[in-house]
């Protein structure tokens, strides 16, 4: 995607060249064999040439190649026949007759032209091509052209606009051929060249002081100064961006001294503030003994096409940001599948082997062991009901499908009811110390949000560890506390302990956990507009903690 800059750069280059060649030679056809050639090179087209519009004696319009460059392996058309004097209308070109006439490029991939214009155009191997008609005086003279014979190419507006400038150029030096050839028309001529292309030409002294010589007026337009103020008061250093004034000063000090061309981009700062982006080259011109005459240069507007780069870079930024996050999906989706392939087969096995056993016409089972596998089945069943019931719950929360349904809530009630009915509580200390109020919550969430804190103390400390539930009214809500005497929580952990699928350190003779009860305890306090975060016990171990917002009541 970065190709269409690099050919609208190297085109501006070749047009810097042209413009320096045409102004030291007396004639433009003198060296027209190198500008075409630097102009194919840069825009990589197969063939650059030249056609002179004429009317024959029958009064008809008719176009004449006069120049051609060929790129290696590329059949040249200047010796075709009908390439001379043809009529426009009897090739099947009526239409390009109206549109360059009337100043007009033409332009596209040779199969989507008219069936006329493939007649003509792909018998010489062209793909793609773009048409410049080039003025003279402000009078069609004839047109410069492109052919892409490798493969089928759209031209960019940068590349067009470049191509536009090229024509600019020529047709320029061919009206400074055409009309005098003084020295003093020469240069009114080429200050006609310069001013109507849409770029900032100058001309300094050889020094290694800063002496302009001549700036177009196309400065006053670009840069927001006249052209008599930007050389007389010396503002060019003066309006370089202060970031990059050092470099360009010292890239114009080493020009200076080595007379290579000078070739830069930078930034230009306007009396009103606005920032422009040029691109600045200049080259030296010598006379006839080889010493330099003077520095010939260009400065292009650059900052719409900076501005494309920046939005192209940014549209990659976006681009590399999905693709981290869909690898982050992906590193979920895989963690999730760890996370919970234990607790749903573990269960499963379970039920599955009970059902197995119970529906065996060959094992004979007591009633004690029949009830034993019935109450095994149905204890991992609601294993496998709560895990199921988390992980849709979770992916509710995620999309923004569920609202509290707010009640009255006895949290005294509540807690006692939760404690009473934990299985993973079962031989295990525990003590309550809950107030007696009652606050607007919703209840079934409240109850996951302690069954969950309640899951995770006891898979994550020894039997023997003590558990503590603590509820009191806070800030018009409630603040419920889970305490435990497992070995904590790091520091670093205590954040992401509450992201999906994370888990903190578990001692090996525990089952690992889905890593999804914490994080069902975060977005279901953050339903109630409430928070969750976990700190260390004092004595040691974990304290987790919940602020419920809500309106209280003793």
């Amino acid at each position: 995607m970065s190709q269409a800059p690099s050919r609208r750069d190297a085109i501006l280059e070749s047009v810097a060249f042209a413009a320096g060649r045409f102004l030291e030679a007396d004639d433009w056809t003198e060296g027209i064999g190198e500008v075409l050639a630097r102009l194919g090179e840069a825009a990589e087209a197969s063939r650059v040439y030249i056609f002179k519009s004429g009317v024959d004696p029958d009064g008809a319009h008719t176009t004449s190649q006069i120049y051609e460059w060929c790129a290696p392996g590329i059949h040249p058309e200047i010796d075709n026949p009908v390439m001379q004097n043809q009529r426009w209308g009897d090739a099947g070109l009526g239409r390009w007759l109206e549109v360059m006439s009337a100043g007009a490029i033409i332009q596209g991939l040779i199969r989507e032209f008219p069936q006329a214009e493939r007649d003509f155009l792909e018998p010489q191997g062209i793909f793609s091509i773009i048409i410049v008609p080039i003025l003279v005086n402000k009078q069609w003279w004839g047109n410069i052209g492109f052919d892409d014979c490798v493969r089928e190419r759209s031209w960019t507006s940068a590349e067009s606009d470049a191509l536009r400038i090229a024509a600019s150029t020529l047709g320029a030096a061919i009206a400074r051929r055409e009309t005098e050839r003084s020295r003093r028309q020469a240069e009114d001529l080429y200050k006609t060249l310069v001013e109507q292309i849409p770029a900032v030409v100058y001309i300094n002294e050889p020094t290694h002081e800063y002496r302009a010589l001549y700036t177009s007026p196309a400065v006053e337009e670009i840069f927001g100064v006249t052209a008599s103020a930007y050389r007389e008061e010396f503002l060019w250093e003066k309006m370089i961006h202060p970031q990059d004034r050092e470099r360009v000063v010292d890239e114009d000090a080493r020009t200076d001294e080595t007379l290579e061309p000078f070739r830069i981009e930078y930034r230009m700062v306007r009396p009103d503030g606005r920032i422009v982006w040029v691109r600045d080259e200049a080259e030296i011109v010598r006379d006839e003994r080889g010493d330099p005459k003077f520095w010939s240069g260009v400065m292009f507007d650059i900052t719409s096409l900076k501005l494309a780069e920046q939005e192209l870079e940014h549209a990659l930024d976006l681009e590399r940001e999905a693709t981290a996050r869909l690898r982050a999906l992906d590193e979920m989706k895989n963690t999730f599948l760890q996370a919970v392939s234990h607790d749903l087969r573990t269960p499963l096995a379970t039920v599955l082997g009970s059902a197995v056993m119970l529906d065996s016409p060959d094992v004979q089972l007591s009633d004690e062991d029949s009830r034993d596998l019935v109450h095994r089945i149905a204890v991992n069943a609601q294993k496998l009901s709560r895990l199921i019931t988390d992980l849709l719950d979770l992916d509710r929360l995620s999309s923004g499908a569920l609202e509290p349904k707010r009640e009255p809530v006895d949290l005294a009630r509540l807690v006692a009811r939760v404690v009473a009915e934990s299985e993973v509580l079962i031989g295990r200390s525990i003590q309550t110390e809950v107030s007696r109020f009652v606050v607007e919550l919703d209840a079934p969430k409240v109850e996951r949000i302690i069954e969950n804190l309640l899951v995770n103390a006891a898979r994550h400390t020894p039997k023997e560890a003590g558990i503590w539930v603590i509820v009191e009214p806070s800030d018009g809500g409630a603040l419920i506390r889970v305490d435990d005497e497992g070995p904590g929580i790091p520091v670093e952990m205590r954040d992401s302990i509450f992201d999906a699928f994370e888990r903190g350190p578990t001692p090996s003779a525990h089952a690992p956990g889905s890593g999804i009860g914490l994080t069902l305890v975060a977005r279901f306090a953050e339903l109630h507009g409430g928070r969750a975060w976990v700190e260390e016990r004092p004595g040691g171990g974990s304290s987790f903690r919940v602020s419920l917002p809500g309106d209280a009541q003793s």
